[in-house]
């Protein structure tokens, strides 16, 4: 279905979903994650961050932007970009590996454990910033610590739906909504 509600619409859904919908009913909608996808279009993505930060003051907020500048600083620039010549064909290896204790996926875990720590609503905004990373958003709604958590997390995605009725990550690559209730 190709999304035409308003901004406001879409925040009155949110907070219909986070105020009425039961643990159950949630994870039934959600095809038994806990997991919400907010989505808008990439355009608009400084509007619908403005105002998921007002509408949700006290939420934890974790940016990945940032998130991966840290990242970035943490091993070094020349050897960042060292390693991302040497793994440009396999980027998961980079940013997501099991032998590595400080990689960029498992500071995003880290966020969510630490949100989860302080009772907050974890809000992930500005995704854009894992293309190409070879970390996926089902990866992440997929992990253990999702489902243990007492709130959803809530995942801002600059995404629309093609005139095929698919949802495109930044309007070029498809995207999945299994296991999440998609707004």
């Amino acid at each position: 279905m190709l999304s035409t509600k308003t901004i406001d619409q879409k925040f009155n859904d949110l907070r219909f979903i986070l105020k009425n919908k039961s643990r159950e009913s949630f994870k039934m909608d959600a095809h038994g994650g806990n997991t919400i996808i907010f989505t808008y279009p990439p355009k608009e993505e400084k509007k619908y961050l403005a105002r998921i930060e007002k509408d949700y003051p006290d939420a934890y907020y974790i940016n990945i932007a940032n998130l991966f500048v840290e990242y970035i600083d943490s091993i070094g620039y020349d050897d960042f970009i060292e390693a991302y010549k040497e793994y440009s064909s396999e980027p998961g290896k980079l940013f997501k590996t099991s032998t590595s204790s400080m990689d960029f996926y498992e500071l995003i875990l880290n966020k969510l454990r630490k949100a989860i720590e302080e009772n907050k609503m974890p809000i992930i905004i500005r995704t854009g910033a894992l293309f190409g990373t070879g970390i996926e958003n089902i990866s992440i709604m997929e992990e253990k610590i999702i489902y243990q958590m007492d709130k959803p997390l809530i995942i801002m995605y600059p995404a629309e739906f093609s005139d095929e009725n698919k949802l495109k990550f930044l309007n070029c690559r498809a995207a999945s909504g299994y296991r999440a209730l998609v707004i």
